[in-house]
């Protein structure tokens, strides 16, 4: 049969439990230098020109996470953690993509000015006089 005692000490084991489970929750140390790892990738492929925007999401969210560590809120630091290492990877990637737009430009634009070139030089080609071929006398 079910005492109130017994239901009482139920709760109180409960309530003991949630109390250790939140006390051993270890603050997200490796999610924290993940992406502060990430960040600087991002920095170094130049996001900083190229996606601006993303690098600090990046950067303002890996704050938060080191400031809610600090707090000893681990699960907020951890969430934040690993958006500030979604948003650095997206940076990083917006970066390469770009960089590879502009290089694409840039050989788009190279291509062109070599057919010009090859444009007015063969234009000019076919104005100069052909050497004749003799016909074999007979």
């Amino acid at each position: 049969m079910i005492t109130l005692s017994g239901i009482r000490s139920a709760l109180w084991c409960l309530v003991a439990f949630g109390i250790v489970a939140c006390a051993a929750t270890p603050m997200p140390a490796d999610k924290i230098a993940v992406a502060k790892s990430s960040v600087e990738r991002a920095e170094q492929a130049q996001a900083a020109q190229f996606a601006q925007v993303e690098l600090t999401t990046a950067r303002n969210k890996l704050a938060a996470a080191e400031s809610a560590a600090d707090h000893r809120d681990a699960e907020l630091a951890a969430r934040m953690a690993d958006q500030a290492d979604v948003d650095a990877q997206l940076a990083e990637s917006t970066a390469r993509a770009k960089q590879q737009e502009q290089l694409v430009t840039e050989m788009d634009a190279s291509l062109r000015d070599l057919r010009e070139e090859a444009t007015r030089h063969g234009g000019a080609g076919a104005t100069t006089p052909q050497p004749q071929t003799s016909s074999p006398q007979q």
